[in-house]
């Protein structure tokens, strides 16, 4: 296979037979007061038969560049609000940079009279890489934080405990600006809920990711991206929240650029509640002659209150060493702080016996988490466009430390007159993780629009865990020995990767290949489950993942891709810590040192159409899947363990549709569908179970301007049962409200939403095993209430203002300037 695919990438080299490059470079700006345009649109279409050949946008100083072969062209340049303007052009070949020179646009003042021009990206913008989620323009966002902003996007989906899995595969990996951050360190969960809404300025989703990202993820990557503007002078964001059940918080962004400095900052403060619970239904029960002979019937039910506060800190700079030469440096802090009350009642009925009992168990529990990472970054931009060299280097440290108390109560009944005994227990939990990170990547342009890239990177992360259990036994403690142990948990990954590219017209391809040395020891002291330290130790690996787009663009407004790609999922530190919660004594959920990897292939046949006002998505994927991990639950002396193990193999076939239109001027209408049939097969204990399941998951939004009072926002989710091995997992609906109005002359906004406006979402199914069959139905939170004011310094809605910006270019030069909208003849 490396011998097939090193010859590929020399075919793609040598297959390149075309012209050299020309530079056609110019220079936007408003005729109405000189200044230059950031943001214009140029597009070159050659002639005579009007066929889109390539396209850019201008930078803060209104300058553009593009790299066109000989032939004979007509460039459109447009802006919102302003008329069109086409300038024929004609290369011979003769010039190697060619200058178009200062093109000047006018308002469309008839446009400008009939509506106001607001510098707003659209929510959601399709390319056939990865799918781009704007969090700024959507109402019901502003007051939520990264897991709500989450639930809103296609494709992904977000269980009641935060956990989040893309397509239904839930091997997804998180990454914040492009990076594996301290904000999604051990409990990726809890660290999002603390990173506001209001803090993320878009979300990447990428299914099928080249080579020059992390192989690491079966399903793909959700890439964060937090605000940070560079335009010039100052500008900030100031958001107050409050809500029920309870929550508040606040936050604060400024950005301020100079010259050549770029200054940055932002803090955020969250305070919230949630109240949920659940119900869980257990059989114990023997096959005697054929019958079956129930011995133990227990409902159990969950309330859990939980308080929630965290505090983000982020400051950085951008400083210009030259134009083309940027170092970066931020600072990032987050403390958190969790209470969590949960109270487990079991009523248990014994058949056989005639006889129940009631049992009570409450917990309080705290838990801290401070965070600090550092990043240094340096962005180096060469003459020839498209070539660039970065490197990066980033370290966090994440300490968790927590604690509980224990009471549990036993009552002959649910009258609770007299108790028959109490215990007391108490826990103790304390982690720390220390993570370095560097990486290098350099992009090189050749021939005509070819492009090589290459990179590496290196990641090393050690997590060292003490955790122990005890039981009070007259005036002392005494530790619980299965439930006491120390942990270590060290990963180290380093990577290589090149990748060829090229645009022949209508076509584009790009192939690559991704080497990973991965190399994970785990140690265990003082206890393990089996008795024995077979799960100590490790063993270095070597992988490679490959990975293959092709693009064929019809017109601009009909484009295909087929691409491949291979993923790996590693079991992480909480899959293989051998304990994982303590709280309900009747259901322990545990990890598995013994895990292997899971390996991902990945194939995706995509179509998108564009018409003025809407767009289309389709997507046909096929996954394989080996070393699947799922959950496993099996009965122990009274006590049902879940722990991850790895299953088998899985075939999953699929169709993904998005779709989304101005339907009216005051009607937006967006949603996806996610439908495939999930083939598995594995093995449990020596007995097989093949399962076969069908899947169906999607969200619609509907967004409606009433008049100029406000706006409306609703959507709607649901999801599909499926089924498990060993188990059924049981369909959710449930309905989002938002309602947002603008103030103070836009500059604020005033937000209302609503989560889970029927109180309907839940999550749960069933499972069973050897003598049990369970049912269980949980929810996060209730149906919740929330007001947001958002207030933006110097980012109101703009007509025509642009930034400041430099002058530069020479009138004329490279053909005759048209405007209006009469178009190329």
């Amino acid at each position: 296979m490396k011998r097939q695919l090193l010859v590929l990438l020399i075919v793609l080299v040598h297959a390149q037979i075309s012209f050299a490059a020309i530079t056609v470079k110019g220079h936007v700006f408003d005729k109405t007061n000189g200044k230059p345009m950031e943001y214009a649109t140029v597009r070159a279409c050659s002639l005579p038969d009007s066929t889109f050949v390539s396209g850019c946008i201008t930078d803060p100083s209104g300058q553009f560049s593009m790299e066109l072969s000989k032939g004979h062209y007509v460039l459109e340049i447009q802006y919102m609000g302003f008329l069109k303007t086409y300038k024929n052009l004609t290369l011979d070949g003769s010039k190697s940079t060619v200058d178009v020179g200062r093109i000047g646009l006018s308002p469309d003042n008839q446009l400008l009279e009939e509506v106001e021009v607001v510098a707003e990206k659209s929510t959601y913008e399709m390319t056939l890489d990865k799918r781009v989620f704007n969090v700024g323009k959507d109402v019901s966002n502003t007051a939520g934080n990264a897991i709500e902003v989450l639930e809103n996007i296609p494709a992904v989906s977000v269980d009641v405990e935060g956990n989040v899995s893309l397509r239904g595969d839930d091997g997804v990996r998180i990454l914040i600006d492009g990076k594996e951050s301290g904000l999604s360190g051990m409990s990726t969960q809890d660290a999002l809920r603390t990173l506001q809404g209001d803090m993320i300025e878009r979300i990447e989703v990428i299914t099928n990711p080249s080579v020059r990202y992390d192989a690491e993820g079966s399903a793909g990557i959700i890439n964060i991206i937090l605000k940070k503007d560079k335009r010039q002078g100052f500008n900030g964001t100031v958001n107050v929240r409050g809500g029920y059940p309870w929550m508040y918080g606040a936050s604060l962004s400024a950005n301020y650029r100079l010259k050549r400095w770029n200054l940055f900052a932002s803090y955020g403060f969250n305070n919230r509640s949630n109240i949920g619970g659940g119900v869980n239904q257990t059989k114990r029960f023997d096959i005697i002659d054929g019958d079956t002979i129930f011995t133990q019937l227990t409902d159990q039910t969950t309330e859990r209150r939980m308080r929630r506060m965290g505090h983000n800190v982020r400051v950085g700079a951008d400083y210009y060493i030259t134009d083309r030469d940027i170092v970066s440096a931020a600072f990032l802090f987050r403390y958190g702080r969790l209470e969590t009350h949960p109270v487990v009642q079991y009523f248990d009925e014994y058949p056989l016996l005639g006889t129940s009992s009631y049992d009570v168990r409450a917990e309080d529990y705290l838990e801290y988490d401070p965070m600090y990472e550092v990043t240094l970054d340096y962005d180096k931009t060469f003459e020839r466009e498209g070539r660039s060299l970065k490197a990066n280097v980033r370290f966090f440290t994440n300490t968790e430390t927590a604690g509980s108390g224990i009471t549990e109560t036993l009552y002959p009944d649910k009258n609770m007159e007299q108790a028959l005994w109490t215990v007391y227990q108490k826990t103790a939990n304390n982690q720390n993780m220390r993570n370095l990170q560097a990486s290098i990547d350099y992009v090189h342009p050749f021939l005509t629009k070819a492009q090589w890239e290459i990179g590496a990177k290196y990641t090393n992360r050690n997590i060292l865990s003490n955790d122990s259990v005890w039981q009070k036994n007259g005036e002392g403690w005494e530790p619980l020995a299965h439930y006491c142990y120390d942990y270590e948990y060290s990963e180290q990954v380093a990577a290589l990767y090149t990748s060829l590219g090229n645009d022949w017209g209508r076509w584009s391809a790009q192939v690559g290949v991704r080497a990973e040395m991965t190399d994970i020891m785990t140690n265990l002291k003082g206890y393990a489950h089996d008795g024995s330290d077979s799960i100590n130790g490790g063993k270095p690996y070597i992988d490679f993942f490959p990975s293959a787009h092709v693009n064929y663009s019809v017109n601009e407004n009909n484009q295909f891709q087929v691409s491949y790609t291979r993923r790996i999922r590693r079991p992480g530190f909480w899959q293989m810590s051998p304990f994982r919660s303590y709280n309900d004594n009747r259901n322990i959920r545990m990890g598995n040192p013994a895990l292997q990897p899971t390996y991902m292939d990945s194939y995706e046949l995509g179509y998108i159409h564009f018409w003025d006002k809407a767009s289309f998505n389709f997507t046909a994927y096929y996954r394989h899947g080996t070393n699947m991990i799922r959950s496993y639950t099996y009965e122990e002396d009274g006590v049902f363990y879940s722990m991850p193990i790895n299953f088998g193999k899985a075939d999953d076939f699929g169709v993904e549709l998005v779709a989304q239109g101005q339907m009216t001027k005051w009607w937006n209408l967006n949603g996806n569908v996610n439908f495939f049939r999930s083939y598995m097969n594995g093995t449990i204990n020596g007995v097989e179970y093949p399962t076969e399941s069908w899947m169906l998951f999607g969200r619609a939004v509907s967004k409606f301007k009433v008049s100029n009072w406000f706006d409306l926002q609703l959507t709607a989710h649901v999801m599909g049962p499926h089924k498990e091995p060993l188990g059924m997992r049981k369909g959710n609906w449930w309905v989002d409200l938002a309602v947002s109005k603008e103030i103070f002359k836009g500059n604020g906004t005033i937000t209302f939403n609503v989560r889970d406006l029927f109180n309907s979402r839940s999550w749960g199914g069933e499972s069973w095993g050897d003598g049990f069959w369970q049912y269980s139905t949980s929810t996060w939170n209730r149906r919740s209430f929330s007001l947001n004011f958002n207030y933006r310094i110097n980012q109101q809605n703009l007509k025509r203002n642009r930034p400041d910006g430099e002058g530069g270019g020479d009138e004329g030069g490279g053909g005759d300037e048209q405007q209006g909208e009469d178009m190329m003849d």
